[in-house]
């Protein structure tokens, strides 16, 4: 792993939901590229952008028509270029979305492969059956004159890409090795080379464990990725792949430098949003109680074994989000101590910190919206709130494309001006996280306690950070292992020789 990516701070940008730069109540390049300043002054030096390609956005863009074309909506690819420029010159990286799962329906490719007499370039760039009354599972029957039906990896307005199968049982699918699935996998290669060239400095990508089909022990998978990730970095070697997958230890075999962990990663879960009316129902069958809350009754237990596991194999790397474009706010039922505990936690554990657009201010999720095929998840991806003034700062449109939240005091500028506010508290812990290097991802952990308080030892060097974080709401009192040689920062806990008082919803980083 690059050391650039050892030592990101990655924050998600939701493109449609940042800033309005040109006043018609939609984000966009030329808003992205005025907030860098912004992005300087909190610490980032990583961001990953949410697609903005051309797109109906009928899944939040997720639905490609054109994968080396901007959407009007954002600007114009001079404007792009731009914004790239000034993130360069601001020493910040960019990653972007990189959706080949699947495409749009309304894709030229996809528009040819669905003709009665398909164009031959594009006939096996789908996964079509070879009859119209034989389907199965995401199978779209009848809405082609193509005599067969095709395979959509989510909505029914995605045709998936076909990148073939591992396990072969219907004589239409084709093997992943087939010579015929080539001119697609050139094509992909040819998409992520134009935006290498464009400056960007990798990948996020979407459904990654996905692309080859019926592949339970995962050679297709990892067949194909190193391949398109292997090729790639003979190009560009300092290039970044990072995986939506929530299996880290899969996705370093498939070449990824990382992959976050998400809804599908129980022991994720359990830490941040298990507690009953923070989570999307179908995603989650069985609730628990959530580690990071202030009733005190979660465990962290099961998040510090599978992450013991993770560290075995140091060629596995993986971010641990506060949230993204798919999940619910992490503020949601939370409150600002918990928050910042939260924040302490992801700042100092050993893994990439990840910060969702507006979770460092505590933006609350909005249950009421629907947009975009996004669904309750349109909640996540409302617009970033900067001031107090109409629509708080993100746009000056008599109308803004989303919704803003009313709460004051959940705009940047309203925390700036307050030295105890969430976003203070952030922009010190990621100072702090960059000016140690035992808190870096290559430095070690070891985990005292998993109840409350949690207690840690990053070390790295010689050099020794004990952290203590009481989410509860309940005082709590622990002994440090070492005498304290340092405190580095601390909110509600102090400590008296080696013993150290923490308030409920508190948190404490020392030199040991």
């Amino acid at each position: 792993m690059k050391d650039w990516i050892k030592n990101s701070i990655i924050y998600e940008i939701y493109p449609t939901s940042f800033y309005d730069g040109n006043g018609d109540g939609i984000g966009d390049f030329v808003g992205i590229e005025a907030k860098i300043p912004y992005l300087v002054d909190l610490g980032i030096n990583t961001v990953w952008m949410n697609p903005f390609y051309k797109s109906p956005f009928e899944d939040g863009g997720y639905d490609v028509t054109d994968y080396c074309a901007v959407d009007e909506k954002f600007g114009t690819m001079e404007e792009f270029e731009s914004m790239m420029r000034a993130f360069k010159k601001a020493g910040i990286r960019v990653i972007v979305d990189l959706v080949i799962g699947h495409t749009s329906d309304k894709h030229p490719w996809f528009l040819e492969s669905k003709k009665r007499n398909p164009n031959p370039k594009y006939k096996d760039w789908y996964i079509w059956t070879d009859n119209c009354f034989r389907g199965g599972w995401k199978v779209m029957l009848g809405m082609s004159d193509r005599d067969g039906g095709y395979l959509v990896n989510y909505y029914a307005i995605q045709p998936a890409l076909n990148f073939g199968y591992n396990e072969i049982t219907a004589p239409w699918q084709m093997h992943y090795t087939d010579p015929r699935l080539k001119p697609l996998r050139d094509e992909i290669l040819r998409i992520m080379r134009f935006w290498l060239e464009k400056g960007v400095d990798g990948f996020r990508v979407d459904m990654a464990q996905s692309l080859v089909k019926q592949d339970k022990s995962g050679e297709g998978c990892r067949w194909l990725w190193n391949i398109l990730i292997g090729e790639t970095k003979k190009l560009y070697p300092d290039c970044c792949f990072l995986a939506e997958w929530g299996n880290p230890k899969a996705a370093a075999a498939c070449g990824f430098d990382l992959d976050y962990l998400c809804h599908s990663t129980p022991a994720y879960n359990e830490i941040f949003r298990t507690d009953k009316g923070e989570n999307i129902a179908e995603w989650f069958e069985a609730f628990g109680k959530t580690y990071f809350a202030s009733h005190g009754e979660g465990s962290f237990q099961n998040f510090a074994a599978y992450t013991a596991d993770l560290y075995k194999d140091e060629n596995v790397g993986f971010s641990v989000p506060t949230g993204y474009h798919d999940m619910i706010r992490i503020a949601d039922n939370k409150s600002v101590d918990v928050l910042k505990g939260i924040f302490a936690f992801v700042l100092t554990y050993k893994c990439i910190p990840q910060i969702e657009y507006g979770d460092e201010i505590g933006i609350k999720h909005n249950w009421k919206l629907h947009k975009d095929g996004g669904y309750v998840r349109t909640g996540a991806r409302t617009p970033m709130q900067w001031d107090n003034t109409r629509y708080l700062g993100f746009t000056t449109a008599k109308r803004a494309y989303l919704p803003t939240e009313t709460a004051k005091s959940r705009c940047v500028e309203s925390q700036l001006a307050d030295e105890k506010s969430l976003l203070n508290t952030v922009k010190k812990l990621i100072a702090l996280h960059k000016n140690h290097p035992a808190l870096a991802f290559d430095g070690s952990v070891k985990v005292l306690s998993v109840g409350y308080p949690l207690e840690y030892v990053r070390e790295k060097d010689g050099e020794k950070i004990y952290v203590a974080i009481n989410a509860s709401a309940t005082p709590r009192e622990v002994t440090a292992p070492r005498k304290i040689k340092e405190v580095l920062l601390a909110e509600g806990a102090a400590a008296n020789g080696k013993t150290v008082t923490m308030k409920g919803g508190s948190y404490f980083i020392a030199k040991l």
